[in-house]
């Protein structure tokens, strides 16, 4: 059965039993003062049914109030049921929302450090790169600088060897084999200015054993025909041209593998890179959402507080009504009982052979005329006291 949402409002909050005791005196009264009544019907039985339809009366009145309790209890049932229903739920939303709460800040604090870590890791590799990048240039210009000086020197050491060659000293040359040269002016100026610059740029390669003699031979006279002293000269300059060929490729070799290392360093740093900044971003991204799922779930958790409040506090205000409209009714109910089992006690004394014994004795209980007796007022106040006592649920027959 369906009950209303909302209390019955016929319902009364508070209400006492039934005033019999004024209820039965006005029906005596009522039985003595003028009216019309029929000729078979004495006072006591006009009486008698005046009570009968009270306790009717009361009956019905009793049933229409516990229809009415009924619906009123099922309001109560039903809203208990419901608001319970929806504070268990309430309750369970809440621990959900703080669940989720916690597990998002826990994974938050645990993003913010990978991001802080990231962060770090993308400034140490760009900071990796531009030292790599500095220390390249670097050795690129001390490399620049050595292929320079090792290719003018080598530049020098040919010409110096080509100007030996062209006076006769180069003793590997047929046209130098016991002849006499002779030089005159410019020749040996250039001479001596072209050995002088080789042994100048091959000062920090030569042995100190080759340089005492290359600077033997540049302080020599070198105004008569050449001795075997410059054929020596020419095979010191050009072992020197060769070494220095040899370094020059090496140095080219070792930059050209240094260069390609860092190019591939460089490379391998920008991927890292790359892929920590997506990582980073998308990390970043992850926060921001959490953030925001964050403050999605902090209201949600704070209306369903809100909620859960003000179904407690409903709750808690409907029990205690409940609870006072129940024991209002039960009051009302025990009331009416005794009541109801006055009168009919009343009734029963009145309709006793002795009630009708001592009230048929009497010409105006029998004729129904106006003024009772003193034998009628005894016997109303004795019936008076029996449905006094019944309403305490302390009837007897009276005596």
């Amino acid at each position: 059965k369906r009950c209303s949402p909302d209390p019955p409002r016929a319902f009364a909050a508070s209400g006492g039993g039934m005033k019999f005791q004024s209820l039965l005196l006005a029906a005596v009264a009522a039985c003595h003062g003028p009216r019309v009544v029929l000729a078979e019907d004495r006072t006591v039985t006009r009486v008698v049914k005046v009570l009968q339809g009270m306790l009717e009366q009361s009956k019905a009145d009793g049933d229409k109030e516990r229809d009415l309790y009924a619906k009123f209890k099922c309001y109560c049932d039903k809203n208990e049921e419901s608001k319970k229903a929806s504070i268990g739920e309430l309750t369970e939303q809440i621990a959900a929302f703080e669940s989720d709460i916690d597990e998002t800040q826990a994974a938050s604090a645990l993003l913010s450090k990978e991001v802080a870590h990231l962060a770090a890791d993308m400034a140490s590799n760009e900071e990796s790169r531009k030292t790599g990048d500095a220390l390249r240039e670097k050795e690129n210009k001390a490399f620049v600088a050595k292929e320079k000086d090792l290719t003018e020197a080598i530049e020098q050491m040919k010409a110096a060897i080509k100007t030996l060659a062209e006076v006769g000293a180069d003793q590997r040359l047929e046209s130098a084999a016991d002849h006499k040269q002779y030089m005159v002016g410019a020749g040996l100026l250039e001479l001596r200015t072209s050995v002088l610059q080789a042994l100048n740029a091959a000062s920090s390669f030569i042995s100190s054993s080759d340089a005492s003699k290359l600077s033997s031979f540049l302080q020599g006279p070198l105004t008569g025909t050449y001795s075997a002293q410059s054929g020596e000269v020419v095979g010191i300059l050009t072992n020197m041209r060769e070494t220095f060929e040899a370094n020059l490729e090496e140095a080219q070799t070792a930059e050209e593998k240094a260069a390609k290392q860092h190019s591939d360093f460089s490379k391998d740093l920008k991927t890292e890179y790359k892929d920590m900044s997506e990582t980073y971003d998308s990390k970043q991204g992850t926060l921001g959402s959490n953030d925001a799922k964050l403050s999605t779930l902090r209201g949600q958790l704070t209306e369903a507080k809100k909620q859960k409040r003000e179904a407690d506090d409903f709750l808690s205000k409907l029990l205690d009504m409940c609870a006072e409209k129940k024991k209002q009714y039960e009051q009302r109910v025990a009331l009416r009982t005794n009541e109801e089992a006055a009168l009919a006690e009343a009734i029963s004394i009145l309709n006793s052979d002795e009630a009708f014994g001592t009230f048929g004795s009497v010409a105006a209980t029998k004729s129904g005329s106006t003024g009772p007796s003193f034998v009628q007022r005894r016997a109303a106040v004795r019936i008076h006291r029996a449905v006094s006592a019944g309403s305490t649920g302390q009837a007897s027959l009276p005596r």
